[in-house]
This record gives C-alpha cells, structure tokens and sequence, in this order.
C-alpha cells in the first residue's frame, strides 16, 4: 500500500523543503539552488537525510523560523517527524495494508510502513528478508520511510532467516504491528502468553521453539495452564484428523 498522490506531493514538499533547510546550514550538496532532489547523487542525499535526524533540533529551527510559509498545519507534520526511527531494519513481508519493517535494535519492533510514490515492494529487491538503513516517520497517522531506502546487498541463509523470523514473532507479540508514531509504544499485557500460544500452534514449533518454550514457563509459571491447555487443543486435533 501506499500514500494517495495529493499527499504524496504533500509529503515530498515537506521533506524537500527541510531537506534543503539542512544543506543550507552544511552544504553536503553544492550548488544546490531550490528545494527539488530529482537527479541528486542518491549518496549525498542519504547524507543529508543522516545529517538531519543526528540534529534533530534543526525540526525545531525550521518550524521556528518557517523560512517557507508553511501552513500551521504543515508545521505540524514536520514537527511529528521528531518521533522518527531511523537505523538498520530487515523488510520482513509485503502485505496488503503495508510492509512490515523489522528494527533491527536489542528489542526489536515490527512496523507497518507505507511507500510513497510506489509500493514499496517496487522500489525493494524481491528477495526477502532484506537489511536496509532508512528513517521512518509518523505523516498523518501512519508511517512512511524518509523516501530513501539504502539496501544492503546480503542474501540470508536459513539459519538466520529462521531467527529473524522469531525475532519477528517476539516483536510483534510483545508490541503488535505498530502503524503510528504519533504516541509511545508499550509492551501488551498479554504478550507472554500470545507468544506461547504461538510456539506451541503446531508440533513442529513445539519442536523448533522448545528452548523458548521452557524460557517463557520459568520465567512465568502461571503460563503452564495455557501450556497444557494448548497442548490438549493440539492432542484432539490429532483425534478428530484421524
């Protein structure tokens, strides 16, 4: 999925805009006279983009002194993109309503990222999971990249695709899928048990994920009754299948 074009052009503006505020100030691109990156060496722009969010105070000079006339509501979204993420992410799946971006950080978080002018599928090589450095940002209650995506060229074999997988599992049953940046992110409640309940769907997790499974239940010895139950759910499966 992606943004619809009205808000694509609204979100280029801003970003090119304060992008240029940036190189105005460090000068990574020479010569650079207008608000407009179209054929831009892609190295200098991810610098520029790195420069910003290592500066992130440069979001408040440029509300403060809104050097371009922006709209109240304009400031607006360039003052949420404060709660950016930025850093190394594995594209873990297209799916219908996103793409899901798995951060990369000792807790990971899965977020569901929208692409702008195409899907991001289309701008990404097809061979997934794949690493990649970029910035997410919060734009009109969703999540969208910082328009740059710099992929890094390694294929992952199955031993790390499988971990990253279960990284991926944790993540999102600690946390949901996040698709806003607009408030924090707390851990659920109940994402102990939803991960067990996960380990434990199919004989062949219950083998796969046995060190997490005894992980979880020492951690947590009240979650043995969702362990049995679950267990029973998984026996009589087998019954009625035969």
């Amino acid at each position: 999925m992606k943004l619809n074009e009205k808000d694509v052009e609204l979100f280029y503006k801003l970003n090119w805009h304060l992008l240029f505020y940036v190189n105005q100030k460090y000068r990574v691109i020479k010569g650079l006279d207008s608000p407009d990156f179209r054929g831009e060496d892609a190295n200098k722009i991810m610098k520029l983009h790195k420069k910003l969010f290592s500066h992130p105070e440069i979001i408040d000079s440029f509300v403060f002194e809104n050097p371009f006339n922006f709209t109240d509501k304009e400031l607006e979204i360039v003052k949420s993109w404060k709660n950016y993420v930025e850093g190394e992410f594995f594209i873990i799946s297209h799916l219908k309503n996103y793409t899901i971006f798995l951060s990369s950080e000792d807790e990971p978080k899965a977020y569901g990222v929208l692409g702008l002018m195409s899907e991001i599928e289309d701008v990404v090589r097809p061979h997934l999971p794949l690493l990649c450095w970029t910035v997410l940002l919060p734009f009109k209650g969703k999540i969208v990249y910082c328009g740059f995506i710099n992929s890094k060229n390694i294929y992952f074999g199955g031993g790390m695709k499988r971990s990253i997988k279960r990284e991926f599992q944790k993540a999102k049953s600690k946390f949901g899928i996040i698709t806003s940046l607009d408030s924090p992110v707390f851990q659920k409640e109940s994402a102990d048990e939803e991960l067990l309940r996960f380990y434990l769907r199919s004989e062949k997790r219950r083998y796969e994920y046995w060190d997490e499974i005894v992980e979880l239940l020492d951690k947590n010895p009240s979650l043995m009754k969702v362990y049995h139950l679950e267990i029973g759910k998984s026996n009589a499966r087998k019954i009625k299948k035969r």
